[in-house]
C-alpha cells in the first residue's frame, strides 16, 4: 500500500490550530474536516472539494453554548441532509450535537435529554457514523463497556450496553470505539482494555457477534496509550481499513481486510510517505475517511503544528 506525500493543511489555508484528534465527514461531495482548536475556543471546520481548501469556520462563533471537554474531540456524520457533529461537553454532563445544513448552524442539542440518563468517561469522545441510520457510541462513566444510541424516524432510542451481548469486550481506559459498515454488516472496533491490539465485533442479522483480535490474525500490532482505531474502506478493491497509532510511538500503521475473499487480515504496514513517516501527537488518533473513491488518513502532526494529510494512492 502506497501512500502520497504528506501535507500540512496549514500550507493550504490560514489559521489551522487543533486541539487533539481531528474528525472527517462528507457532506454535498465536499468533505469536511472538524476539530477543536487550538485556543481551545470550541470547534471548526475546514472543507475541500478534491481541488481547493476553505480556510476555517468557527462553529463556536455561529452557534453559542459550544464546549468541549478536556482530552475530548468532536465526531462528524451526514444524516438526512445534515451534518452532525457530536462532541462531549465541557462540563462532563453529557454529549451534546449541533446540525449543519450547508447555511445555518443549529443546537446545540443535549443527547441525555433525548433518552434519558447519560454519561460518558472523562477523557474519551463520541464516535458517530451511520448504519442504515444515525449511530452514536460512547464510554459510559462507569468504565462498564461501550453504549449506543440510533436515531430512528426522528426519535433517539434509549441507550443501548454493548457490553450485555458481547461481555467479552474490554476497551483501553481513556480510548474510544470506532464503527462503520461493511459488505451489509455493522463492525465496531476498539483497541483492547489488555493493551493487546485492537478487536472488533459485528453487528449481524443475528445480533453482536464475539469480539475477534486482529492481532491474534497478524501477530503483530500494538497501539499507543490513549488513542484509537480508525477505518475506511480503500475505494475500488472494497477492502476494509483500520488505521492505528503505533505502540511504539512510531507514527501510524495500517491492517486491511478482504470480505469479499478469504477473510483474512494482512500484515500491519508502517504508514510511509515518500516525504517522511507520519508522525503523530502523541495521545492523539488518525481519521480515516473515504472520499471520491480514495482513502483519505488526517492526524494531528507530531510538532503539535497543525493538521496533516495523506492519501492512498490508486
Amino acid at each position: 500500500m502506497k501512500f502520497t506525500d504528506q501535507i500540512n493543511l496549514g500550507s493550504c489555508v490560514k489559521n489551522v490550530g487543533i486541539k487533539g484528534s481531528p474528525s472527517a465527514a462528507v457532506y454535498r461531495d465536499k468533505l469536511y474536516v472538524i476539530y477543536n482548536g487550538a485556543g481551545g475556543d470550541g470547534l471548526y471546520f475546514i472543507t475541500y472539494d478534491g481541488k481547493d481548501w476553505v480556510e476555517p469556520i468557527q462553529l463556536g462563533g455561529v452557534v453559542g453554548g459550544v464546549g468541549i471537554a478536556e482530552n475530548s474531540n468532536p465526531s462528524a456524520v451526514v444524516a438526512h441532509d445534515l451534518l452532525y457533529v457530536f462532541y462531549n461537553g465541557a462540563g462532563n454532563d453529557g454529549t451534546y450535537y449541533i446540525t449543519y445544513d450547508g447555511n445555518e448552524v443549529k443546537g446545540p442539542v443535549a443527547v441525555k435529554a433525548l433518552i434519558g440518563a447519560m454519561s460518558f468517561l472523562k477523557g474519551t469522545s463520541p464516535a458517530a457514523t451511520v448504519y442504515e441510520r444515525p449511530y452514536l457510541f460512547w464510554v459510559g462513566s462507569g468504565d462498564d463497556g461501550v453504549y449506543y444510541s440510533f436515531l430512528d424516524h426522528n426519535t433517539w432510542t434509549g441507550q443501548t450496553r454493548v457490553n450485555t451481548s458481547v461481555p467479552n469486550m474490554g476497551i483501553a481506559s481513556g480510548t474510544n470505539p470506532f464503527a462503520i459498515e461493511y459488505m451489509a454488516d455493522f463492525y465496531l472496533f476498539y483497541n483492547g482494555a489488555g493493551g493487546d491490539g485492537t478487536f472488533y465485533t459485528v453487528l449481524t442479522n443475528r445480533g453482536w457477534q464475539p469480539p475477534v483480535g486482529i492481532k491474534g490474525q497478524i501477530k503483530d500490532m500494538g497501539f499507543r496509550k490513549n488513542t484509537s482505531p480508525t477505518a475506511c474502506l480503500s475505494g475500488g478493491t472494497y477492502q476494509l481499513l483500520v488505521f492505528y497509532a503505533g505502540a511504539g510511538q512510531d507514527g501510524i500503521y495500517v491492517t486491511s481486510y478482504d470480505g469479499t475473499g478469504d477473510k483474512t487480515w494482512t500484515k500491519q504496514v508502517h504508514v510511509a510517505c515518500p516525504n517522511g513517516v507520519p508522525g503523530i501527537l502523541d495521545g492523539t488518533s488518525p481519521c480515516a475517511i473515504t472520499y471520491k473513491q480514495t482513502p483519505h488518513l488526517f492526524w494531528n502532526g507530531s510538532g503539535d503544528d497543525g493538521i496533516y494529510m495523506t492519501t492512498v494512492e490508486a
